[in-house]
């Protein structure tokens, strides 16, 4: 049996704030996939737009082929490049270890995704880890 592992981003809270779904007024699972946190950022300049995005856990299927990226060499978090994606939006898997568990990240932004908003997601995905249970 593989070991826990535990997700960890370097989040800084200057920039993210994290919520329960309760507190964010959504349901505990999409599509039977519960919802663990819901993470918002804001930029405030002439006008105010938001990311915000959801964390589900998830079973991958082994047998699937996925198309994504890899967020920055070597990272866990690998961005799902969906043909069918929803514009506005950033998809991504975070494999554990040993597991056919995932996390999975989905952010909706407002404007181009490549401005300050695209540039805080690519980072806290690209912070992501899998933390063994028993650094806790």
């Amino acid at each position: 049996m593989a070991d826990l592992v535990l997700p960890a981003f370097e989040m800084d809270c200057r920039e993210w704030m994290v919520v329960s779904p309760t507190e964010a007024g959504l349901p505990e699972d999409v599509a039977g996939a519960p919802l663990l946190a819901v993470l918002s950022t804001m930029v405030i300049e002439d006008d105010i737009r938001e990311a915000t995005g959801a964390l589900t856990v998830g079973i991958i299927d082994v047998d699937e082929d996925l198309a994504i990226r890899e967020v920055v060499p070597g990272a866990a978090a690998h961005e799902l490049l969906d043909l069918d994606q929803t514009p506005g939006t950033r998809r991504f898997v975070m494999p554990a270890p040993g597991q056919r568990l995932a996390l999975l990240a989905e952010f909706v932004l407002q404007d181009d995704l490549a401005d300050e908003l695209g540039q805080r997601v690519e980072r806290l995905m690209a912070s992501f880890r899998w933390q063994s249970a028993a650094a806790y």
